[in-house]
This record gives structure tokens, sequence and C-alpha cells, in this order.
């Protein structure tokens, strides 16, 4: 099962500002719908991570972070492209893989 990264709000800002594709991973160890994707999470990363830069963010460990970029639910994947937020999936609902890769294959488009 996939185990998120620990990321301080400062590490996964600097991640976003880089340059280019970056996908956040949003979620919490006590979250329900977060332990049912998790088994499918390492996939989606991989396929994720050939056209883009990947981080897991802990919803209590970097509320602020959250806060500031208006993600209330989880688990939610946030795109961001230069820096800037783009688009996200997940608002609190159950997500299954395929609408997580068919999301982020229409953001290729």
């Amino acid at each position: 099962m996939y185990q998120p990264e620990k990321h301080t709000n400062d590490e996964i800002q600097a991640f976003i500002d880089q340059p280019g594709r970056q996908l956040m991973f949003l979620s919490a160890d006590w979250c329900g719908d977060c332990k049912v994707i998790k088994p499918f999470v390492q996939g989606i990363k991989d396929e994720v991570s050939k056209t883009a830069g990947w981080i897991d963010a802990d919803r209590d460990d970097n509320l602020d972070l959250a806060t500031n970029y208006g993600l209330r639910g989880i688990p939610s994947f946030v795109l961001f492209e230069d820096g800037k937020k783009v688009d996200q999936i997940g608002h609190g609902e159950r997500l299954t893989p395929k609408q997580i890769t068919d999301w982020y294959e229409a953001t290729l488009a």
C-alpha cells in the first residue's frame, strides 16, 4: 500500500513553484476514502510522473498550505503548472483510479 511522504509547507511550496507541471496528492491517515484509494496511488504516481513532478501532502500537517489553495476535501489530486493551481480532482468523495487517470489525461490535452 502506498505510504505518502511527509513534507513541510515550505518544502511543498518550493516544489509547486518549480517550472513545469507538478501534482500534489493531499490525504490523511484517518481518511476512509484515502485508505480506499491508497492501494492504487503508486500506479497513478508512476503514470503521472512521466509528465509531471509528484509530491505528497498531509491534510493535517499541511493545513495552512491546503487552506491557502482552497483545498477542503480529501483525497485530492491537485495540478499546478509553473507555480499556479490549474485544476484538481477530489473534494472529499471516493475516487476510482480510472477517474483520476482520466482526469489527468484530460489535463494533458
